[in-house]
């Protein structure tokens, strides 16, 4: 565990000037009791200052505040692409390379989906990432009882190879820079799925990016889509890994979130905390398989969420990248620049709101520009519209237009972490760095990841967050305009995004058509194969691709998996 010494908070070893020291420090306690008091007793502060995490943002930052914290530019700072990567998980950041470009999309089926896939990238997208809707992320087919209704509702039907061929007809992988998905609770199946879909396209794996996020943990106390018991949801997670590591190991096939525990109520530095507990768990599970740290961390990313607050946002992805880095050093005695330097993935919010959808382009806009100002690897940005419905092709043609303007216009994305050195930022990263470690050493204190689910501890922080969050939209203490300030009545138009109606009938017809004419006997043999893989501990990835390859549905290998490890069940002991 890194202690006090290690995250920026203690003394450095070295004696500073007192006189300067004191110098600072009292020239801003007369300020603070004096100029600044009488203006306060004159007009009121206009607003709380407390941030969603619980920081206190104070009325200015000196000098003084990094003696307070123990700031040393070489051990916290530093430079880009170096230990301990607070500045960047590369040398030259957006100057070189900007953040990738992308683009979070799906619903219908793949025919429908496809054509918004392609105006997307028309439009320069550089990153798609599908969308699934909740049957194929629970693991059920379209023709599943479970299924009702619920058909490319929040998100496109993938039900075999076949449904990845309609979603990119037209679309060579290996012509958009990155491609994926969440399947966070099917991660085997959507990356042999991406895996095959290559091969149906002649493209080898060497020459396209597959990102997913596949990290089941989360799933059992923020989103639900959990199929299995936990352990052996962890482990089928590291199979992706573990293969990736052997035969792809340029692809993401681990993102690991925080962002859906954050806005369950956590608040981002506790997310995080949990966020990395989970992300601990599957590297040293890999470990114990026999994997390298430097062959492990690299393909590992994560996906951090702030808000509520833009210069905690800012901090928070600086904070990250530096807990990474001293981690995978100090822990693991990882070594490869590549296993140090955290690369992140954002998806821009901005609290937004039901009344007024066009007012959230102004709050996404701030909430990525802040993602980009910490540094951030790949942005996607919530549509304006996405508190009404599904996002409209205007929304997200909006919300490309807001990436590609932050990373090309007004010189946003010109110096590498401009605010480096900030009294401000710099205090705000050793701040929630503290947070976050100090969340991190409690869950390891219960016995880590596993006990975050199996305890209630992950669903209790989230609950009593959620009700102070709630508290202080109802009291006023934070403003939301439309909601708490200005209010006005919820506005849904009349243009909300309605999807195809006929989508789920030819949902249903292509699963049929291809149960009808694929080899039924050989796809029982490979699904045989897949529970044989899981009952010998072997890496089942070979299996699944054999078995996707031959179009077994995600719905009859998630049913293998359920007969051999059974569902999972929540506690009520909590």
């Amino acid at each position: 565990m890194l202690g006090a010494s290690q995250n920026g908070r203690a003394a450095t070893g070295e004696e500073a000037d007192p006189a300067q020291d004191g110098a600072t420090a009292d020239a801003y306690r007369r300020w603070l009791a004096g100029a600044y008091a009488e203006d306060l007793a004159r007009h009121g502060a206009r607003k709380s200052f407390r941030t969603d995490v619980g920081l206190e943002i104070a009325p200015l930052y000196t000098p003084a505040d990094l003696d307070r914290i123990g700031f040393d530019y070489g051990r916290d700072l530093g430079y880009p692409g170096v230990f301990p990567y607070t500045r960047g998980d590369r040398a030259g950041m957006f100057r070189t390379d900007s953040f990738v470009v992308s683009a979070y999309a799906g619903f219908g089926d793949g025919e429908v989906c496809n054509r918004r896939f392609k105006r997307l990238l028309e439009i320069g997208a550089e990153q798609i990432l599908v969308a699934l809707d909740l049957p194929t992320q629970c693991g059920y087919d379209s023709d599943h009882d479970m299924a009702a209704a619920e058909v490319g509702q929040v998100g496109v039907a993938i039900d075999t190879l076949a449904d990845m061929e309609a979603l990119f007809d037209g679309i060579a992988v290996n012509t958009v820079r990155r491609v994926g998905t969440l399947g966070n609770s099917i991660g085997p199946i959507v990356l042999a799925l991406y895996a095959a879909l290559g091969e149906k396209q002649g493209v080898a794996w060497k020459d396209y990016t597959v990102n997913l996020q596949n990290d089941p943990l989360k799933e059992y106390i923020a989103r639900g889509t959990q199929i299995l018991p936990a352990e052996p949801a962890a482990r089928l997670a590291c199979d992706a890994v573990a293969w990736c590591i052997d035969a792809a190991p340029h692809w993401s096939p681990m993102t690991v979130c925080s962002n859906h525990i954050n806005a369950g109520g956590a608040g981002a530095s506790m997310a995080l905390s949990i966020a990395l507990a989970n992300a601990l768990h599957y590297i040293d599970l890999m470990l114990a398989r026999g994997h390298a740290i430097d062959d492990v961390a690299p393909l590992i990313h994560m996906f951090p969420d702030e808000r509520h607050d833009f210069y905690v946002s800012i901090a928070t992805l600086r904070a990250l990248r530096r807990i990474w880095a001293r981690l995978m050093k100090e822990r693991y005695g990882a070594t490869r620049g590549e296993a140090l330097a955290l690369r992140t993935t954002v998806y821009g919010h901005g609290q937004e709101a039901l009344q007024e959808p066009l007012n959230n382009i102004v709050r996404t806009a701030f909430g990525t520009l802040a993602y980009v100002l910490g540094g951030a690897s790949y942005v996607y940005l919530a549509g304006y519209d996405e508190a009404v419905s599904t996002p409209g092709e205007d929304s997200m043609r909006v919300a490309l237009r807001t990436l590609q303007i932050i990373a090309g216009e007004h010189g946003l994305a010109d110096a590498i972490d401009p605010l480096g050195g900030s009294y401000l930022i710099e205090t705000l990263t050793a701040e929630v760095e503290a947070q976050i470690l100090d969340g991190l050493a409690e869950i390891e204190r219960l016995g880590g990841a596993l006990a975050v689910i199996e305890t209630g501890y992950g669903r209790r922080l989230m609950t009593e967050g959620a009700v102070r969050r709630q508290r202080a939209i109802d009291t006023g203490e934070r403003p939301w305009v439309t909601v708490n300030r200005f209010p006005v009545k919820p506005d849904v138009p009349n243009t909300a995004f309605r999807g195809d109606p006929e989508a789920t009938r030819r949902q249903l017809a292509r699963l049929a058509e291809v149960k009808a004419q694929r080899d039924g006997a050989r796809v029982k043999v490979l699904l045989a194969e897949i529970d044989r893989a899981c009952a010998e501990g072997r890496n089942c990835m070979p299996a699944v691709l054999d078995a996707v390859r031959a179009h077994a549905t995600v719905g009859e290998i998630c049913q293998v998996w359920r007969d051999r490890f059974g569902v999972f069940t929540p506690s009520t002991d909590f």
